[in-house]
């Protein structure tokens, strides 16, 4: 019987057929074979559903179940190794330390300033330099590089 996640056996299993995979799909794109927006629209779908499976809270307690019926931290699964890891979040807004919020207060108005500064010295063009006014330096534009991408919103 055909279900959802069978659907996923026909994709690689293991380094060695991603790479095969990957190989494959470069050739097809680099060859004309397969137009490459199409293939960018398929990735991006791929990459959402993996992405909102994954979130799923009921999704995440099976895993996190199946995982604890192992006893070991680290056991291995299909092939795979798996540890078992945990991390602690702190929430320091309700701990009544007057001097971290004070410091929390400063961190903000820097970054507003160091923001404030970026700013400025954005709007320097190139070509220009300028000095200072309380320093005397001179300041010149920033050095920049451009990156072209694609951005899909999927219906």
């Amino acid at each position: 019987m055909e279900t959802a996640i069978s659907q996923f056996t026909y994709l690689p299993a293991n380094k060695a057929e991603r790479e095969t995979f990957v190989q494959m799909c470069v050739d097809e794109i680099t060859s004309g074979f397969r137009n490459p927006l199409e293939l960018e629209i398929m990735l991006k779908n791929l990459e959402e559903t993996v992405n909102a499976i994954r979130k799923h809270p009921d999704v995440k307690d099976a895993i996190q179940i199946e995982a604890e019926k192992y006893k070991e931290k680290t056991f291995k699964a299909f092939g795979c190794s798996i540890t078992k890891t945990s991390r602690t979040v702190y929430d320091f807004s309700n701990c009544g330390d007057s001097q971290y919020h004070e410091l929390k207060e400063k961190e903000a108005e820097i970054k507003t300033a160091v923001k404030d500064r970026e700013i400025f010295l954005k709007s320097i063009k190139p070509g220009m330099s300028i000095a200072d006014s309380d320093t005397g330096e001179q300041l010149y534009p920033p050095q920049t590089s451009t990156t072209e991408f694609l951005t899909i919103k999927l219906p």
